[in-house]
């Protein structure tokens, strides 16, 4: 959304919710307590459109407009509003600030009924449990008895795994971007040097400087310092700062900012501390430090998610050191464990942990893929006329063989999904429950952006993470000849599949033979040779051989020889390792 099209917000909306009290993760019960909401967008006539947006640790309810305490934009404006990814001309979007937080919804600075005075250190410690019930009880209230999805990043992720895990039913689909399952100890040690700074200053007075009429404005200024440091990178400080010295032609000698980037983080402490609450920082980092999903469930993260019906999206930022790709692919692995549609992605981009909220392309088509794809699931929008890609001389013949040989509505998961073409026409015109795993970014960056269930992975590693008998069908297609041990993951087919399709070019044809015995010269595709990604090419005799040694039944062999003719049998002809061009064969475990 451009800068001149900025969203006019409706005015604040408050509710007070719990007038009998919330039961809190503490033991405690907690209320009555404000609510303080925007909503953009309208609501449809079944309630089914409505979207929970969760803000990150100092963000707040305005999403998308003008915040009326800074006068600037929407902390997600690029996300949020017509046209946008989440599209507030087709959705009800729904941001609330968390409970614990300072920009309306009752927190430490606000009045104790009891007592009429600042709750200070006497409000209780929260959870990122407790910031979800108090969301649940604002659906409520407003009617909504299901979200078509939940979306956060960094602490709003977190909300959003912890809705999907504690509010199953009520979540179609799970947008987690830049986020964990747990906060790690590098990030609590993070948060403590942010709190030791606020406890340490003068005026944060035990935590009731309100009743003293002060605040501790140095203490959080260094927190906000400290902690703003690692939403970026070093790519990006030195891209934008380098050593670059500020309103000055030589060092000071002193301890003024002498550069650009000391000026910079000053900035960001002195402008945090007229916008946030110290007390809420402490109180909202440490439910951040407290949480744990698999902690809730026995140690297990799986178990989280275990029966779960919703969809989701995991995103992370290759140059994101505060919740590094690894804590993405952790939760993808735990979602897979339990058969969950789930897609994920690393996003390459040197911006750093903020990556999310800044102007990244290739993020935001993402988003809008998979928002796209979860509505056309949900039935919000028509379902096409026709889909992206036809059967046809644009599809591949192998792929083209495979889509025949899958029945209507069966699930499926293809190893190797490339650009998503089998995937996207299995979905489309036999609406399977499709799945993919593509080892390359872009592909996968274009199956999610068209609204199809991918995951970043490698076969030689991933497929571990898949149940057995998970799929009715998996798919290999030209892609087992470049894994590390096509033997080994040929077994994880047949073991995840109850039936496998493994196909692939035949490097015994007589022209890959004519070739070699000619000019010398390796099979394969075109480039150089130290570029081909098939480290095992095979022939139809060897993967006989394979299949035999590791007792795999070889249930229907179709080969592709001459001028396109193709053969279909239980085994193929005594000719085919030689006339073939391409194999498909089909699989079980015996």
């Amino acid at each position: 959304m451009s800068a001149d099209l900025h969203l006019t917000p409706p005015p604040v909306q408050h509710v007070v919710l719990a007038e009998n009290g919330m039961q809190l993760d503490n033991g405690r019960s907690f209320g009555p307590f404000t609510v303080a909401y925007e909503t953009y967008g309208t609501l449809d006539a079944d309630k089914a459109n409505a979207i929970l947006v969760c803000h990150a640790l100092t963000g707040d309810q305005y999403v998308a407009g003008t915040n009326p305490t800074t006068g600037k934009p929407g902390w997600w404006e690029r996300m949020v509003g017509p046209g946008c990814p989440i599209d507030t001309d087709r959705f009800f979007v729904i941001c609330a600030n968390v409970l614990g937080g300072c920009m309306g919804t009752t927190g430490p600075r606000d009045a104790d009924p009891a007592t009429n005075a600042p709750y200070g250190l006497d409000f209780p410690i929260i959870t990122i449990g407790d910031m979800v019930r108090a969301q649940a009880l604002l659906l409520d209230h407003l009617g909504i008895e299901k979200l078509f999805a939940v979306i956060g990043g960094s602490m709003g992720g977190m909300q959003a795994l912890q809705w999907a895990a504690a509010y199953p039913d009520r979540v179609f689909a799970c947008m987690a971007i830049a986020t964990a399952a747990k906060h790690s100890a590098q990030n609590i040690a993070f948060h403590e040097v942010g709190r030791q700074a606020i406890l340490a200053d003068p005026d944060w007075m035990a935590g009731s400087y309100a009743f003293h009429g002060c605040r501790p404005k140095r203490g959080l200024s260094v927190a906000r310092m400290a902690a703003h440091i690692t939403y970026l990178s070093e790519a990006a400080l030195q891209r934008k700062f380098g050593r670059s010295l500020q309103d000055r032609d030589a060092l000071s000698f002193g301890f003024d900012a002498d550069f650009q980037v000391e000026s910079y983080l000053r900035h960001q402490g002195s402008s945090f501390v007229d916008r946030f609450d110290a007390n809420s920082y402490l109180y909202i980092t440490r439910a951040m430090d407290y949480f744990d999903l698999a902690a809730e469930h026995g140690g297990q993260l799986a178990d989280a998610f275990r029966g779960t019906k919703t969809r989701f999206l995991l995103v992370s930022f290759s140059s994101d050191w505060l919740f590094p790709t690894t804590e993405s692919r952790t939760i993808a692995h735990a979602l897979n464990a339990v058969s969950a549609d789930v897609s994920f992605v690393e996003v390459e981009t040197d911006k750093g942990h903020d990556a999310f909220l800044l102007d990244e392309p290739a993020f935001l088509n993402l988003c809008r893929g998979f928002v796209d794809g979860s509505a056309q699931q949900r039935g919000l929008t028509p379902h096409p006329s026709e889909v992206k890609r036809v059967r046809g001389p644009l599809m591949r013949t192998d792929l083209r063989l495979i889509g025949d040989l899958i029945e209507p509505r069966a699930s499926v998961l293809d190893v190797g999904a490339g650009d998503g073409s089998l995937l996207e026409f299995l979905v489309h015109d036999k609406q399977v429950d499709g799945r993919g795993l593509e080892i390359d970014p872009d592909g996968v960056r274009l199956g999610v952006a068209q609204g199809l269930t991918v995951i970043q992975g490698d076969a030689n590693t991933d497929l571990a993470d898949y149940p057995t008998g998970a799929f009715d069908w998996i798919v290999l297609s030209r892609t087992l000849q470049t894994t590390r041990d096509p033997a080994d993951v040929l077994q994880q087919l047949v073991r995840i599949g109850r039936r496998a399709i493994v196909a692939f070019e035949n490097y015994g044809h007589w022209r890959a033979r004519l070739g070699l015995l000619l000019r010398g010269r390796a099979p394969g595709r075109a480039g150089a040779w130290w570029e081909n990604p098939n480290i095992h090419p095979c022939t139809i005799a060897d993967f006989l051989e394979l299949c035999a040694s590791r007792n795999i039944t070889i249930e229907r062999a179709i080969t592709v020889g001459p001028l396109g003719h193709v053969r279909d049998g239980k085994l193929p002809s005594a000719h085919a390792n030689m006339l073939a061009e391409q194999a498909v064969f089909v699989l079980k475990q015996s």
